[in-house]
Formats: structure tokens, C-alpha cells, sequence
């Protein structure tokens, strides 16, 4: 084998391995997004299995739809410190976080917000957050809890959740 004919070699097999690389690269850049996408709606399907393991939470959660003065940040007083309360303020916390993760998620990539299609579930966050409970603790805690993205969407999107509940949206 001639010194010409072993370079050329070379270059075929250094070709050959980048365009494998580039492949590999291709297909795992393709396929990344189902990972987030499938954790998305593990994460919803939890939300529907916290209502079937803990439906007094759920119902006294939807007691609460008219409300219009404060739940949790009411005077102990006028809102006794109960189980009621703390499993209410865990359920309304998990339901912002599951919605901060879809914002988050679904925001960041344009594959998974096709996908996931974005602007429904966006609608849905919005419909949710009309809930009195989970509108106040976002309210009083979002500086600190959700001080980036998903807190400057609530905001631009203020006049939406501060309409009526809808019992039904849950």
C-alpha cells in the first residue's frame, strides 16, 4: 500500500466515522423530547391520581371555587391551622408546580411544544389558575417560588385568570 493510498483510507474511515457521528447526533436530537414529554404527562396523570387517592381533598377543594377572601393567608381565627388546610395547600402547590413544569418544559423546545400542543395546555394552566386557592398562594408567593418565566406568563396573562372559576375546568 502506497503512502497516497493509505492517506485516502484514512480520510474514507475519518468520513465514514463523522458521518456516523453526525447520525447518531441527528437521531438523538430527534428523539431527546420524548423523555420531557412523557414525564409531562406522568406528571398530569398524577394530578388525576391525587384526586381518586384523596377525594375529601378534592371535594373540599372544590368548595372553595366561589371564595373571594382569603383562604391561607386568613387569620388563624377566621381559618383554623387543620389537615383540611395543609393537605389543601400541598394540593394547590403541587397543581403550580405541575403547570410551571409544562410552561417550562413545553417553552424551551418547539418539538415537544408541537407535540404537547402549547397553546391548549397554556389555556389550560390559565383556566386552572382561576381557582380562588391556587390563585392566592401564586399571588402572594410567585416572587419567591416562580421568579422567572412562567411567572411573567401569569402576569401577562392576569386579566384571563382572574375571571370566574369554571367548576368544571377540574
Amino acid at each position: 500500500m502506497t503512502q497516497i493510498e493509505a492517506t485516502l483510507l484514512g480520510v474514507m474511515i475519518a468520513t465514514i466515522a463523522l458521518m456516523i457521528g453526525l447520525l447518531t447526533y441527528l437521531l438523538s436530537r430527534g428523539l431527546l423530547p420524548l423523555t420531557p414529554s412523557g414525564k409531562l404527562w406522568d406528571r398530569v396523570y398524577e394530578l388525576d391520581k391525587l384526586v381518586l387517592a384523596y377525594p375529601d381533598v378534592f371535594v373540599r377543594f372544590m368548595q372553595e371555587c366561589p371564595r373571594t377572601a382569603p383562604f391561607f393567608y386568613a387569620d388563624p381565627s377566621v381559618v383554623p391551622r387543620t389537615r383540611d388546610f395543609y393537605q389543601l395547600k400541598a394540593f394547590v402547590y403541587f397543581h403550580l408546580n405541575v403547570f410551571e413544569e409544562i410552561f417550562l418544559t413545553t417553552e424551551g423546545s418547539g418539538w415537544i411544544a408541537r407535540q404537547f400542543e402549547r397553546s391548549d395546555w397554556d389555556s389550560y394552566i390559565l383556566r386552572k389558575m382561576r381557582h380562588p386557592l391556587i390563585r392566592e398562594v401564586f399571588n402572594r408567593e410567585a416572587r419567591l417560588i416562580y421568579p422567572g418565566r412562567f411567572r411573567e406568563f401569569i402576569e401577562k396573562n392576569r386579566a384571563s385568570i382572574e375571571k370566574p372559576v369554571d367548576p368544571d375546568a377540574f
